[in-house]
């Protein structure tokens, strides 16, 4: 039955794609986020919903009347490079087996992003994006923070069965960065009950990041306060929010998780255990792999001839877990100098939005909103290295989302400027009339 359902709900959707494509948008990032299909037990487990969702929603775009003009900003400037960046080295790179199904995996998310952030052209369509996004993702945290709280914390939390974020680590990353957006979320609900009810779905998030018993997550979780704090209009409250939030989490968990999160410092590289000691050596055959490559080694350099090659311990195999080795192995120095200019330039856009809308009170939601976004990348940068979520949808869709704030304020600061008078011949013309 909950098959039927879904089934019957993904044509009506599909369907309404005709008359609003944005609908499109909506419902891929439904897909993409929350895949529902996972949830279900019988044929729509393992239907082509995200096909289905795509090939409509690019089919109405051909009859989308409204302008399909590619707003330009610095973020996007970065990121189209960044795409060619991946492009060239998919090229120059080896062909192997994992690389072509990697690449058109990463080649789908990139395209995707960029018809999205077409259609983002108002403040209502951005906020919502990210309200999907956020319940998409919010549905695995507030599903992960009740049960780290029945369990006390003893069992790990995980993500859906697949995508991005599946694992624990990926959960406890992707949770972080869609927090502040449900923050800001919150703050735009009129009802009393639906912000205390926001409220609740963010506590339980960090109690699923917590759950996830990641040690980036923690790194992470730690950075975001810090920077929430600094970002905050109210910074006493925050502060003393933050105070009080945080010994109760640490608290709650189970000595188990106390002795995971004990070693994350430790006296010297020995000391560590053996999956930190194999992010260490996956980190030095990435920079000596783009030492004597200078495009990368491809989308499959993290494999057992390149560590036999590079590697300290050719024996010790492992993932980047790092977004930022992960370019720096698949793309070389070039595009992991790409891959930073793009999200600086995100970082300096945000500032120019908050810089822009000082004064205006009618705008200062992109204010709270560009500085909420600003703490996702924070997530992003530092739980991201230690995972190597480089090419994962969501920071992209942030990256967008920063250019569609930017490019909407410039619009509506553009017309409240006062017209100016006609001058020299027309000017006479209007005179004589």
């Amino acid at each position: 039955m909950r098959d039927i359902l879904l089934l019957g709900f993904i044509v009506l959707l599909c369907l309404s794609m005709f008359k609003k494509p944005f609908y499109g948008v909506l419902a891929w990032c439904w897909v993409s986020y929350m895949l529902p299909h996972k949830l279900t037990w019988g044929f729509m487990n393992h239907f082509p919903v995200a096909q289905v969702v795509a090939i409509s929603f690019v089919v109405s775009l051909l009859f989308y009347k409204e302008s399909k003009k590619i707003a330009w900003t610095a973020p996007i400037g970065w990121w189209v490079a960044f795409n060619l960046s991946m492009i060239l080295s998919f090229l120059v790179g080896p062909k192997d087996y994992d690389a072509v199904p990697f690449f058109t995996q990463v080649m789908k998310v990139q395209i995707f992003t960029f018809l999205i952030y077409i259609m983002l052209n108002s403040r209502k369509r951005v906020e919502q994006t990210l309200w999907v996004i956020c319940l998409s993702v919010g549905f695995y945290g507030v599903k992960g923070g009740i049960f780290a709280i029945v369990t006390g914390g003893e069992n790990r939390v995980w993500g859906p069965s697949t995508g991005y974020f599946s694992g624990n680590n990926e959960l406890g990353l992707a949770l972080l960065m869609v927090v502040p957006l449900m923050y800001y979320l919150g703050q735009t609900l009129t009802s009393k009950w639906l912000k205390y009810g926001m409220f609740t779905a963010i506590l339980l998030c960090l109690m699923a990041v917590l759950g996830t018993q990641s040690r980036g997550a923690l790194v992470a979780i730690l950075t975001v306060g810090v920077f929430f704090w600094l970002k905050s209009n109210r910074k006493f409250l925050t502060m003393c929010l933050l105070i009080f939030m945080l010994p109760i989490g640490y608290s709650f968990m189970p000595d188990s998780w106390h002795e995971r999160m004990s070693t994350i410092v430790a006296s010297d590289e020995e000391s560590y255990d053996g999956s930190i000691q194999g992010r260490f050596n996956a980190w030095r055959m990435a920079t000596n792999l783009a030492s004597d490559h200078i495009l990368g080694g491809g989308f499959d350099a993290f494999n057992p001839m390149n560590f036999n090659l590079y590697a300290p311990r050719p024996d010790d195999i492992h993932d980047a877990h790092s977004i930022y080795f992960k370019v720096i192995g698949l793309q070389g120095f070039p595009g992991f100098f790409v891959f930073m200019a793009m999200w600086i330039s995100a970082w300096r856009l945000a500032n120019t939005v908050q810089k822009l809308v000082k004064e205006h009170q009618d705008l200062l939601w992109a204010d709270q909103l560009s500085r909420m976004l600003q703490l996702s990348f924070i997530a992003y940068a530092s739980g991201g290295a230690f995972l190597g979520l480089s090419y994962f949808d969501l920071p992209y869709h942030m990256l967008i989302s920063v250019s569609a704030i930017y490019v909407i304020v410039k619009r509506e600061l553009k017309d409240k400027e006062p017209k100016k008078p006609p001058q020299g011949f027309y000017a006479k013309q209007a005179m004589y009339r």
